[in-house]
């Protein structure tokens, strides 16, 4: 004799058998939820890239060819960095 194994529908809140739509859902809609994990079957033939993808093309492409400046720190931030990093040692010295 096997066990029947139920759970309650988060959705509806009515008991269902495990491997089984719900009842309740199903007689609302007249076919089961689908779940957002399901893949639609139009997204089947999507033109995706290939492997021939070049990234530094696409970038030329999107962002333009200027070059770009570095991204850094500025002189007195560094000078402020040091300045209290001096402070702390000085202060830990002092103790």
């Amino acid at each position: 004799m096997t066990e029947v194994l139920k759970y309650v529908c988060p959705t509806c809140g009515r008991e269902a058998r495990v491997g089984r739509p719900c009842p309740g859902c199903v007689r609302k809609s007249g076919k089961p939820k689908k779940r957002s994990w399901k893949q639609d079957p139009a997204a089947e033939g999507l033109d995706l890239p290939d492997d021939d993808f070049n990234y530094q093309d696409f970038v030329a492409r999107e962002f333009g060819k200027a070059p770009h400046r570095a991204l850094g720190i500025s002189w007195y931030w560094w000078a402020l960095a040091v300045a209290l990093l001096v402070g702390m040692i000085s202060g830990l010295l002092a103790l």
